[in-house]
């Protein structure tokens, strides 16, 4: 199946912090208005708009926005898709995150991620389409394992051959599965590869690179800026 939208697109995200300290809270509101194409045919009786309503809690002391070596950032969003925010359907999305840098030695440094995401039950098939979870890792096309639930987990080991150059290797693993059936019996997706990193902006801390990783079917390449998780 080959689905193509255009459309309409608005996001606005707000994020507080508590305090001096590194949590924060934060709201989102996003409306979408789009005319999708199926299999090459475009469906005019079929506009789907949606609009949402979120709130998060996040922690984050990472030692950097784009390319952090140390730190962690945590946190949940629920988010609310509902005809009084301008949509035409009604359902909620879940999502609890957790990444952690940490510096081995001088040289070496270790990325852990996990992430877990859920959608409400019920959801209008019109709507499945797009808003489903699916699985988000380097060596997955995106939307490629898609159900109510999924959820994943990585680990990266990064080496600094200087002050400027760094390479990785990654490994992962992910399921998706659906309300009536129980993770432990879900198929497990691995993928793995590895890059390089080049410290393109000092002051900002900024480093540009090139992975590559392999999935379940095929290699693909990624040009990263910062790092590959968000």
């Amino acid at each position: 199946m080959d689905l193509s939208l255009e459309g309409l697109y608005f996001f606005q995200e707000l994020d507080v912090r508590l305090g001096d300290s590194n949590f924060f809270v934060g709201g989102s509101y996003s409306y979408m208005s789009s005319k999708p194409t199926l299999d090459g045919f475009s469906h005019a009786d079929w506009a789907p708009k949606d609009g949402k309503l979120g709130w998060r809690f996040m922690y984050d002391s990472r030692n950097n926005q784009f390319s952090p070596r140390e730190g962690t950032k945590a946190g949940v969003k629920v988010d609310y898709h509902n005809k009084a925010f301008g949509g035409q359907f009604n359902y909620q999305k879940y999502n609890a995150y957790m990444q952690n840098y940490s510096r081995l030695s001088d040289k070496w440094g270790l990325g852990l991620r996990a992430d877990f995401k859920s959608i409400s039950e019920n959801v209008d098939p019109r709507a499945s389409i797009y808003a489903t979870p699916f699985i988000e890792m380097r060596g997955i096309a995106a939307m490629r394992y898609r159900a109510e639930n999924t959820a994943l987990g990585e680990v990266e080991l990064s080496y600094d051959i200087d002050d400027r150059w760094t390479v990785l290797g990654f490994v992962g693993a992910g399921t998706a599965f659906n309300h009536d059936e129980s993770i432990a019996k879900s198929q497990v997706h691995y993928t793995r590869g590895g890059g390089f990193r080049y410290l393109i902006a000092r002051q900002l801390g900024l480093r540009v690179g090139v992975d590559v990783a392999k999935g379940p079917e095929e290699w693909t390449t990624y040009i990263q800026f910062g790092s590959a998780w968000r």
